[in-house]
């Protein structure tokens, strides 16, 4: 390890990091605009020049790799001239509307000329600005040319990350810009991305101009729960909406570096506007009707307790793993309750296929804790359920989280309907209206992922948590609380959690190769399982 000093300040750093990694490790910061950690170093934009011992001249940072005796100076008289003249010289023709960018309280630029500038300019006013037009590289993603400092990160990711080379430059000095490949959009899988490595406003999501201003946002940690991959995510709330704005990736090199999918990105759209469940409701003679959770538990308990009892009717839960590993636990916890109640879940296939080395072919975010926790002998299909209730073998069934409807051809679907038309009894619990909710005689509003605490398990055994960052609408609850719920009417001292972390102690110590496994060693970057069990 080469022995370097920044500042005056002694380090031990790694061979082969530059400048700007090595300061971070002191806390120093270095003003980079090109500079990225997952793409190459280009060194083109100077606003990183430091000043290093035998060198006459300023270098850039982001260039400038460690060796044993380097002595750099970021703070000299020398090091901040240069900075503030890159400064300047990058603003020249950026236009001053921080008020109306939506990169505005975010922006690289602006902290840095903030922090590093010079605090006036040379140049004169407006009119001597470049004014271009703006222009879509996708149906999603906006181009902004007199905000882009060519800083080329946009360009290098689609041809370093993920290869598709849609983007260019095109013109010289005073006309260059960043331009499509013609009869090409900017539309790949991962293509989002680089509106967040964009250090200035010029390249901004078409669809909500205007609409996110990050100072009225709060923002919770946590993980993606549309495929097996488990990307880290910072959730964005508006609480003037009352709805997640925006998903941003969050750093974990052992997950997905700095990247996520756009379907990780926007696909939460998809769920605030699925037709949500708000209350509890009970069919009754004269069809539905909105009741409270106390009554909804009560008659649910009753029927499901009292069948138990009298050993009439074949029981049967269905699960999908979007569930998390609590809910899961649980779930098989309640039908032991239930006698002879197999649990079946819809899972994922266990060979992985990833896109650019992200994107799973896998939808469900915990088919590995599926795996863990619940797949025994019914295989990881819910197809035994189903044909159980096809040929008329199940009187009462619970539904978790899944559509029936979705996993059957539609050769099948009336088929499907005649049998839950006569079935005994039908409960389900879920957060949007499905058409298996539609003959259901009892419907529990849940929870989405963005609304509750819990775990998934990742495809490569990563257990990670899932946080809360808005409330569910009307009196819906999170998924492992309804069980807990009906759990603690069925049997008190099996369900007895004050919170989902409780839940999670006791799979420690109940669920092979989750051992000493809790909320606090999990950590915000995830904990992978001591036995390979997924």
């Amino acid at each position: 390890m080469p022995k370097i000093t920044i500042n005056g300040i002694e380090l031990d750093v790694d061979e082969g990091l530059n400048v700007i990694q090595a300061a971070a490790t002191a806390g120093i910061e270095i003003p980079h605009f090109c500079y990225h950690p997952s793409l190459s170093v280009v060194a083109q934009c100077r606003q990183c020049l430091v000043e290093v011992e035998g060198v006459p001249k300023v270098l850039p940072a982001c260039n400038t790799t460690v060796r044993e005796g380097l002595v750099v100076k970021t703070n000299t008289e020398k090091a901040l001239e240069a900075r503030k003249a890159a400064v300047e010289f990058t603003l020249i023709n950026h236009p001053l509307d921080c008020p109306i960018c939506d990169k505005g309280g975010e922006c690289p630029l602006q902290m840095t000329a903030f922090s590093h500038g010079p605090g006036y300019s040379k140049v004169g006013g407006p009119e001597n600005k470049k004014i271009r037009q703006k222009s879509y590289f996708s149906d999603r993603i906006m181009y902004d040319a007199n905000r882009c400092i060519m800083c080329t990160r946009c360009v290098r990711f689609t041809d370093e990350v993920t290869k598709t080379h849609e983007l260019g430059t095109t013109g010289r000095g005073f006309r260059k810009k960043i331009s499509i490949f013609h009869g090409k959009k900017l539309d790949n899988e991962l293509a989002g991305n680089v509106i967040d490595i964009c250090p200035v406003g010029a390249l901004l999501t078409k669809n909500t101009l205007h609409e996110e201003r990050v100072w009225y946002m709060e923002f919770t940690d946590s993980v993606c729960s549309l495929c097996s991959t488990g990307c880290n995510i910072t959730v964005g709330v508006d609480p003037r909406k009352g709805e997640v704005s925006r998903i941003r990736p969050r750093i974990n090199q052992e997950v997905n570096g700095h990247w996520i999918c756009d379907r990780g990105r926007y696909d939460y759209k998809d769920i605030q506007e699925a037709t949500r469940l708000k209350d509890p409701i009970m069919k009754n003679d004269e069809g539905y009707e909105i009741v409270s959770w106390e009554n909804a538990i009560n008659n649910l308990c009753g029927i499901l307790s009292g069948a138990a009892s009298a050993n009439t009717g074949t029981y049967s839960i269905a699960v999908s793993a979007t569930l998390t590993n609590e809910e899961m636990f649980l779930a098989v916890k309640l039908s032991s309750l239930l006698g002879d109640c197999p649990v079946t879940c819809t899972a994922g296939t266990e060979k992985i296929k990833k896109e650019f080395d992200l994107i799973s072919n896998d939808p469900y975010p915990n088919s590995a804790g599926a795996r863990n926790l619940m797949i025994k002998e019914n295989g990881d299909r819910i197809k035994t359920t189903i044909d159980s209730l096809l040929a008329g073998r199940i009187d009462k069934l619970v539904v978790i989280e899944t559509d029936l409807f979705e996993l059957v051809s539609d050769n099948e679907k009336h088929s499907l309907s005649l049998a839950l038309d006569k079935i005994g009894f039908l409960a389900v619990i879920d957060y949007r209206l499905t058409e298996t909710a539609r003959y259901a005689h009892a419907i529990l509003p849940a929870a989405t992922p963005y609304e509750k605490e819990g775990t998934f398990t990742n495809d490569s055994g990563r257990v990670q948590k899932i946080r809360k960052a808005i409330s569910p609408p009307g009196t819906a609850k999170p998924g492992w609380e309804i069980l807990c719920m009906i759990g603690e009417r069925l049997n008190k001292s099996l369900f007895n959690y004050s919170c989902v972390s409780d839940v999670m102690d006791d799979i420690s110590l109940k669920i092979p190769g989750y051992g000493g496994m809790n909320y606090n060693r999990i950590g915000i970057v995830g904990k992978v399982l001591e036995q390979q069990q997924f």
